[in-house]
């Protein structure tokens, strides 16, 4: 490929998409979002719309932490019978501390602590006890884990610890919308914005020019996703700068970045190969951002079974998962490596699909 011709390409566009108000549509919604989330918020958690029991035989500090938490209805259970009752009536969540609990933190030994889960309470005050909760624990000693957790249902177990650490289950509501923000920054460029680039050549009549030009299909696809990249790389950069998103393992959230946007770029240059007007590309979309961004909105429900097949069957699911951990600093290189390579593989799958179409239209 000619480097020189696919600058070419991507200069003229990235000038011409200035104008686009779909761009400003898919770099100002998520920005602006994220700036009236922190205004609006300001860091609070909320925690005043909690009503939390716990059941603490041994008066640990876990639950001396919890009572210096603003606004918090902390209601303490003389049993757990008694806890299991609370969480079935108002309590959003049930906290049972064992009664050694505090020895066996400071012994190394990471005691478990069973935290029961009201499912009727809603998602946004799950999170928020998720958040409670490990701020608490982080809050214990100089271990970033020095408990498991297991999460239940007032009935089973949902989920529980491994390996002897927190599991990926930490959550952080800041974490969280950050990378609902970027997913949604992402998605609307490369689905939205990098199709139009397509279309608008095939509705001025001027792709037929550049498929007789010297420039290469490849060339046509390279020039298109270059700037694509430019303006969702300037968007994530904002998102990122205005959210913290220096901390964690930046060079994974980096890297994830990239690449979470190469495929999603390459995305709307497949939409776009395959669309022939602006009408189809806004009915078309929505459809496939929503689907897209399923991954990130869903990810801290639990779904059922079939959900969640189809969920993890869509690449972005191990972008979302990926920027969660990076920007949490919980990565390790085994799974950003396999994340990394789905989101590669699939970014390269869908560029050659590009230039096959491209390379038909030729004919």
């Amino acid at each position: 490929m000619n480097l020189r011709t696919i600058l070419t390409i991507a200069r003229k566009d990235i000038v011409d998409a200035v104008r686009n108000r779909y761009l400003f549509l898919s770099m100002i919604l998520p920005v602006g979002m994220s700036v009236v989330f922190r205004l609006v918020f300001g860091g609070s958690t909320g925690v005043e719309m909690l009503r939390v029991a716990v059941y603490d035989p041994g008066s640990s500090r876990i639950t001396a932490g919890l009572r210096e938490i603003p606004d918090l209805n902390l209601v303490e259970v003389d049993s757990e019978e008694g806890l299991r009752e609370e969480v079935g009536e108002d309590a959003s969540a049930g906290i049972l501390v064992p009664p050694d609990f505090d020895a066996a933190m400071d012994a190394g030994n990471r005691p478990e602590l069973t935290v029961y889960m009201n499912r009727g309470r809603g998602g946004s005050e799950q999170m928020m006890v998720r958040e409670i909760v490990y701020q608490q624990i982080w809050a214990l000693g100089e271990d970033s884990t020095p408990a498991d957790v297991v999460w239940k249902d007032s009935l089973s177990p949902i989920e529980e610890a491994e390996g002897g650490a927190v599991r990926e289950d930490e959550f952080r509501i800041e974490s969280y919308l950050l990378v609902m923000f970027l997913m949604m920054s992402l998605t609307m460029t490369g689905t939205l914005v990098v199709p139009l680039l397509l279309v608008e050549e095939k509705e001025k009549h001027t792709m037929e020019f550049l498929l007789v030009s010297p420039a290469a299909p490849a060339e046509i696809a390279a020039g298109k996703a270059l700037t694509g990249m430019a303006y969702a790389g300037l968007s994530a950069g904002v998102l990122l700068a205005l959210n913290g998103g220096g901390s964690g393992d930046w060079p994974a959230t980096i890297v994830a970045l990239f690449l979470g946007a190469l495929f999603l770029v390459m995305i709307g240059l497949l939409e776009g190969s395959l669309l022939h007007t602006t009408m189809q590309i806004n009915t078309w979309s929505p459809i496939i951002i929503l689907v897209l961004l399923a991954p990130s909105m869903l990810g801290v429900i639990r779904l059922p079974a079939a959900i969640d097949a189809f969920v993890r069957a869509v690449p972005t699911y191990y972008l979302a998962n990926l920027l969660e951990e990076s920007l949490s600093g919980r990565t390790t290189p085994a799974e950003a490596a396999a994340q990394l390579a789905i989101l590669a593989g699939g970014a390269a799958a869908v560029f050659a699909a590009v230039v096959w179409v491209i390379r038909r239209q030729e004919r």
